[in-house]
């Protein structure tokens, strides 16, 4: 059964839940909504204005910056994961390792769907 909840009762959760918030994330709440509603307006009354266009290209270069952080950690937490897994094994899928050896060519293996079809198919 569904309950009805009054609008004093709904106001008193929300100023509960509110206040029960550590002061930066009230902060950061606040900053946000305030964000998202200047959006809101200037692009409902003046999206072909100046100032719109100043406002788009701010968040436009914060944007590209943060992507840039972001993409840059992911990239080397999961490189530096991968190569570390990878020595604990012990692999080097390289084959980087320098053994005396008359030559250091390595032998091709011929594609098994023969030499036309693989000229062909090459990716």
């Amino acid at each position: 059964m569904l309950a009805l909840i009054s609008v004093a009762d709904l106001g008193t959760r929300v100023a509960t839940w509110w206040a029960t918030r550590p002061v930066h994330t009230r902060v950061l709440l606040v900053f946000a909504t305030t964000v998202f509603i200047i959006e809101l307006v200037l692009r409902r009354v003046a999206p072909d204005s100046r100032v719109y266009a100043t406002w788009t290209k701010v968040f436009q270069t914060i944007g590209k910056f943060w992507t840039a952080v972001i993409l840059s950690a992911v990239y080397f937490l999961s490189v530096s994961f991968v190569s570390v897994f990878m020595k604990l094994r012990g692999k080097d899928l390289l084959d980087r390792r320098l053994d005396p050896e008359p030559t250091f060519w390595r032998p091709h293996e011929p594609n098994p769907l023969g030499e036309r079809t693989a000229v062909r198919h090459q990716f």
